[in-house]
């Protein structure tokens, strides 16, 4: 550690220790303090140099440098009071001063192990290098815990600028691999005073920080505005795609200015960003940020908040005339001074108003998207204004779901106008348990809604079902299709009949010696394997065997299996209590069996199994039959009735 130099920091252990060197946890925040500084220093222009090789970070600006007694008695003087000491203004620009406690320049040691200062002020040049273990041993020296540290002088010949200073933080302790776009956004976001109007200009890695680079101004659907014209015009142009926009009073009960605006987004999605949460909204004072998220302070959790992001100018909270509100972390304000508390009862009020424009703007949004299409309009137009009103609601739900699939979102306000034919059907029988003799009309208002509700919905179901069906008969691979029907059946046996889509108690490949263990059975009935096991509604048994696609069997042969199954399953249900079980057997092949190949063959097949309650189909029989069975259901149906009608030309 250098002893023979003519600098020297005056540091506290008491004042350290309560602070911390780990003042920051992320890059952006320190680069901030930096950035702070050089806007009191009157710069004009800050740089910052990232490079990721060397691992070096460094920050010059054109300000006003120091000479020897300023780094001595206020650089390096940990608690340096500013604007105690010169003003709250700089001298020749009238800048407000951002700093005040004088302990930013500890949170260069969050980032960085060693610090480097070169410095020119008036021609005079100084050069020093600050290493945090040196430090920590100067403090901690149980000795002389208030000696003070002496940072080590370094070649002034190797300063490149006649004016102002260079920050040269090597060592670093965090990870350097964020990218000059994420840094520009983090930074644009810490700070409301950089720009030309400003005359104060950002550069990281040679790329112009500017407000735009906040990146979430276009994500803005719905914007409400606080301060002057100048203002609130720029934030409105930057908000390139706000549908609706609100100016709103800028004064607080206290008489506090606020300039500042408060968005929602189309997707609470956009708000997600990696490393960021941007779900808040920011206070700045003095152009710099003084409290990251007001949106902690109010109690309110509804579900509009997730879409909220914000920023506040409120420089009363930094005023001269009052203590200091910025609390030890320097990203929070001190929640039960007054000024706040008068800021955080504007907001909470605000907020207020915004959740109710948010949800009116959202519905209408959605009425206006439902009814561009001419048959929703004209349903839209047909409810009365109860019904109307939770159509509103639910449309703009709908249109507010954070859905990218556009025909997802059409399917939604389908559902959404057979919901309101229920809500309709609901309201109908309120009134008629009004009335002490229902009026005739009033019935068949009623029950034309039921059977349009069920008619539209089955319409839909018959459609998924056909396209189950051409999805099988799309199979190519003949041996295939035993085990993907198998699968098929299983999940939908409406496909051997319609009346059987309520069946339970279903068993794929069952073993009867082993469901039915203990039952009387001979060994040949014990490895009998069923492919597939309903119990009907009805309490009727449904023994489905299928056949692979390519063997080639007869009647007598299957009859002699299915009876094998039939035995063994009818003294497994006896075991357990039903006396007459009715089983039913439906056998299903690839070929058709040998023997219909004979004169009248395949009607002596059947009275051949109808004894065994069996019968027999081939899978391209199954699938035409079912195919047929509701194409015909749909043919008959091509009278649109008014609800499927306004589903379909959403769905168009």
């Amino acid at each position: 550690m250098e002893t023979n130099s003519p600098y020297k920091m005056s540091v506290s252990l008491n004042v350290v220790t309560h602070l911390g060197l780990n003042l920051y946890s992320n890059i952006p925040a320190v680069l901030s303090e930096a950035v702070a500084n050089a806007w009191d220093a009157e710069a004009h222009k800050v740089t910052v140099d990232i490079d990721k090789q060397a691992g070096t970070v460094t920050v010059y600006d054109d300000g006003s440098g120091m000479d020897l007694h300023d780094i001595n008695e206020k650089y390096l003087t940990v608690g340096y009071r500013r604007r105690d000491a010169t003003g709250t203004l700089t001298p020749n620009l009238d800048r407000p001063v951002m700093g005040r406690k004088g302990i930013g320049k500890l949170s260069l040691f969050s980032i960085a192990r060693t610090v480097e200062i070169y410095t020119v002020k008036d021609g005079e040049r100084h050069a020093f290098r600050m290493s945090l273990d040196d430090i920590k041993s100067a403090i901690t020296d149980e000795v002389n815990s208030e000696s003070p540290y002496r940072p080590a002088p370094l070649d002034v010949a190797d300063i490149d600028f006649i004016k102002g200073t260079k920050i040269v933080l090597r060592d670093i302790k965090k990870n350097l691999s964020q990218t000059e776009a994420a840094l520009k956004k983090r930074l644009a976001r810490r700070f409301s005073i950089i720009g030309p109007e400003f005359d104060f200009a950002l550069e990281i890695n040679g790329e112009s920080v500017s407000v735009s680079d906040r990146a979430y101004f276009h994500k803005l659907q719905y914007l409400w505005l606080y301060g002057d014209d100048d203002y609130t015009e720029k934030i409105r142009s930057l908000a390139i795609n706000a549908e609706e926009v609100e100016i709103r009073r800028s004064e607080t009960e206290q008489g506090g200015e606020v300039f500042g605006w408060i968005g929602t987004v189309y997707s609470s999605n956009q708000l997600r960003e990696q490393g960021e949460n941007l779900n808040k909204v920011v206070v700045l004072a003095r152009g710099r940020l003084a409290h990251e998220d007001l949106l902690e302070n109010i109690s309110d959790s509804s579900f509009y908040r997730q879409y909220v992001i914000g920023e506040f100018n409120a420089d009363f909270l930094d005023s001269d005339a009052g203590e200091d509100i910025t609390t030890s972390s320097r990203q929070r304000l001190d929640e039960d001074d007054p000024r706040f508390i008068d800021l955080r009862e504007f907001f909470e009020e605000e907020m207020g108003n915004v959740k109710k424009a948010w949800g009116e703007w959202r519905e209408t949004k959605g009425v206006e998207v439902a009814v561009k299409n001419t048959a929703v309009d004209e349903w839209f137009k047909s409810l009365g204004p109860e019904s109307r009103a939770r159509a509103r609601k639910l449309f703009g739900m709908i249109n507010g779901l954070e859905i990218d699939d556009e025909s997802k979102k059409k399917e939604l306000f389908a559902y959404s106008v057979m919901a309101f034919e229920s809500l309709r059907y609901k309201d109908n029988l309120q009134a008629l348990e009004q009335m002490t003799q229902p009026a005739l009309a009033g019935f068949v208002l009623l029950f034309n809604t039921v059977d349009e509700i069920e008619s539209a919905l089955y319409h839909r179901i018959v459609n998924q079902r056909l396209e189950v069906i051409e999805k099988m008969q799309a199979q190519t691979d003949a041996d295939s299709k035993e085990k993907i029907l198998q699968e098929l059946l299983f999940q939908h046996l409406w496909l051997l009949d319609p009346s059987w889509e309520r069946a339970t108690d279903a068993h794929l490949e069952e073993r009867i010696g082993t469901t039915f263990a203990g039952v009387d059975l001979t060994d040949d009935e014990k490895k009998s394997r069923i492919d597939i096991r309903y119990k009907r509604v009805s309490n009727a048994h449904v023994i489905i065997e299928l056949k692979r696609y390519s063997v080639s069997t007869d009647t007598y042969t299957l009859a002699r299996q299915v009876r094998k199954y039939r035995d063994a399953l009818r003294k497994a249900l006896k075991d357990r209590g039903e006396a007459n079980p009715y089983i039913e057997i439906v056998c299903i092949v690839g070929k058709s069996l040998s023997d219909w190949a004979q004169e009248n063959g395949r009607a002596e097949s059947a009275q051949t199994l109808g004894p065994i309650n069996a019968r027999v189909m081939t899978y391209d029989e199954l699938l035409d039959n079912a195919r047929g069975l509701y194409s015909e259901y749909l043919r008959g149906r091509e009278g649109l009735d008014r609800v499927r009608k306004v589903i379909e030309s959403i769905k168009s």
